[in-house]
């Protein structure tokens, strides 16, 4: 496997997804590693589909191959592999509440994640909740569709900046 930092999230996420395209294009099994690396280590109880689905959002889809199983597998070892050489054991779950993959010892969520999770709630105002209830079903689809909208344009204007 790749020489990665510990912990695998040590990079912030922009220059580590940067990283980690870089390397698919130069080594693709490396970089799905890698990716696993950071999902099982970030957040616990992600099944074998739910990984598969995060890692090909980040590396597209098909990065597994034609036999898409045996591929995670290769990959869900090395990545114990690594996990073992750094002191922690890859487990997987089955219990019905809990199912998947996860890193004994290590919380849910990872502490950067929880912190970033407490920081987004503590800017929601109360107020604007208030009235997002009042809202028809109707009425929150449109704001989402034109907040959506948005987003898009402004993507495309900083693009066209660029």
């Amino acid at each position: 496997m790749l020489s990665l930092t510990w912990p695998p999230n040590d990079v912030p996420m922009d220059e580590w997804l940067a990283w980690l395209r870089r390397t698919a294009e130069r080594d693709l099994p490396a970089a799905r590693r890698a990716a696993l690396l950071r999902l099982v280590w970030e957040e616990s109880y992600l099944t074998r589909q739910g990984l598969i689905t995060r890692v090909e959002a980040l590396l597209g889809r098909g990065c597994f191959g034609a036999s898409l199983h045996s591929t995670f597998r290769r990959d869900i070892a090395a990545v114990r592999q690594a996990l073992a050489k750094a002191g922690y054991r890859l487990a997987y779950s089955r219990r019905r509440d809990c199912k998947g993959y996860y890193i004994e010892g290590r919380p849910l969520l990872d502490e950067r994640l929880q912190r970033l999770i407490a920081g987004a709630v503590a800017e929601v105002d109360p107020r604007q909740i208030v009235i997002y209830r009042r809202l028809e079903p109707a009425q929150r689809v449109w704001q989402a569709a034109h907040l959506s909208d948005w987003l898009r344009k402004a993507n495309e204007r900083r693009l066209q900046r660029r």
